[in-house]
């Protein structure tokens, strides 16, 4: 028998790696490397820092912006939060409070 082998074509795709939502910081890129041409290293590491405190300042912002959060998401967080302090505490009452939460869940779907 002989042996034979194919050659199969790499398909490439013309696909960026850059996100969507990114636009914005890429546009901000260009805009720091014509930018930097044209200024001394000093101002141009100066608005490298205001960036980055103005990119941190958004970010931190956006923490702690308030989201709308289910009754049933806080629920569950606060079941389980109980049901942890329950088991380093009592764990006879961790574990009715588990089947209780248990129940719960499926009571509400």
């Amino acid at each position: 028998m002989a042996l034979t082998t194919t050659i199969e074509p790499i398909i490439t795709s013309a696909a960026s790696n850059i996100p969507d939502n990114d636009g914005a910081s890429m546009l901000a890129a260009i805009v720091l490397t014509l930018y930097a041409g044209q200024v001394s290293r000093k101002a141009l590491r100066r608005l490298k820092r205001q960036a980055m405190a103005a990119y941190v300042k958004d970010k931190v912002r956006s923490f702690f912006s308030p989201k709308a959060v289910s009754d049933r998401t806080l629920l569950y967080i606060l079941l389980g939060l109980a049901i942890l302090i329950l088991v380093f505490v009592s764990w006879p009452v961790a574990i009715a409070l588990l089947l209780l939460g248990i129940l719960l869940v499926l009571l509400l779907k």
